[in-house]
């Protein structure tokens, strides 16, 4: 008979109960470094953008404000009142509401921009930041007015609006008066300029006229010159002539007096 050949028996790997835990722990470990570096590396991505506008400063004031407000360390009659933060924290408003306006209107100019290739991904990544920096910066204000007071909210950003139009249209009333003293300045330089340049256009006129009126003058009297020498020329020549005249009748007189003479002579 055949021997029976023994299947040998699987060993049995035994695993701790914190095996699994120490991989999810290196594992979550991990991501958690990685997620860290990350976020370091995007904050000082971010940190070198520029900002498309200038520091915001109703918003310093309010935090310096604020720092004063919550100081507990400070007596009383030197923290600031709660209308003077209630107001620092409507201008904020009011200027945040402006930033947020002038982006949603730039918005198109920058989609076409970037679609033509005209900007880089760097201005549109700038411009794409400042957005979300603005809605941070709005949601940071609703909290802000609802610790004071809550449901100041509703009456708040409507009030804020109204300032920030308000604003504008004065900006705009007196960007159009400095219009007009430009445009005025730059009105009355132009009339100068061109009264100067017709004052001289009219000197260079006058002097050529006279320049013109002496020519004719001179060719006047070098006309009168040249006909008075042909006339002395003329009178010239007929003196002339006349003496060639005399001079021819006196040698004439004379031969027929020594023919006369002559004959004479023969005759005797």
């Amino acid at each position: 008979m055949a021997e029976e050949t023994v299947t040998p028996e699987p060993e049995i790997v035994k695993i701790s109960v914190f095996t699994p835990l120490i991989y999810v722990g290196v594992v979550l470990s991990i991501f958690i470094t990685f997620s860290i570096i990350y976020r370091k590396r995007r904050l000082q991505s971010l940190t070198k953008v520029e900002p498309l506008f200038k520091e915001n400063y109703t918003a310093v004031l309010y935090q310096h404000l604020k720092d004063q407000y919550t100081n507990k360390d400070l007596p009383k009659d030197q923290r600031p009142h709660e209308k003077v933060m209630k107001a620092a924290l409507l201008r904020r408003a009011v200027e945040a509401i402006r930033r947020s306006m002038k982006l949603k209107e730039n918005e198109p100019v920058f989609n076409k921009l970037y679609q033509n290739g005209l900007i880089g991904d760097d201005i549109f990544k700038q411009y794409q930041i400042q957005i979300k920096f603005q809605e941070l910066e709005l949601k940071d204000i609703v909290t802000e007015c609802e610790t004071y007071k809550k449901g100041w909210v509703q009456t708040f950003f409507p009030l804020a609006q109204e300032i920030c139009f308000n604003e504008a249209l004065r900006r705009r009333l007196k960007a159009s008066d400095d219009r007009a003293e430009t445009f005025s300045k730059l009105w009355e330089t132009y009339a100068d300029k061109s009264e100067k340049s017709l004052e001289s256009a009219k000197k260079v006129e006058s002097k050529k006229t006279v320049e013109a009126v002496k020519a004719e003058e001179t060719k006047d009297k070098v006309a009168e010159i040249s006909e008075k020498v042909e006339d002395v020329k003329e009178e010239k020549e007929q003196e002339q002539e006349a003496d060639e005249k005399h001079q021819g009748g006196d040698n004439d007189s004379s031969k027929s007096k020594k023919k006369k003479k002559n004959n004479k002579a023969k005759k005797n």
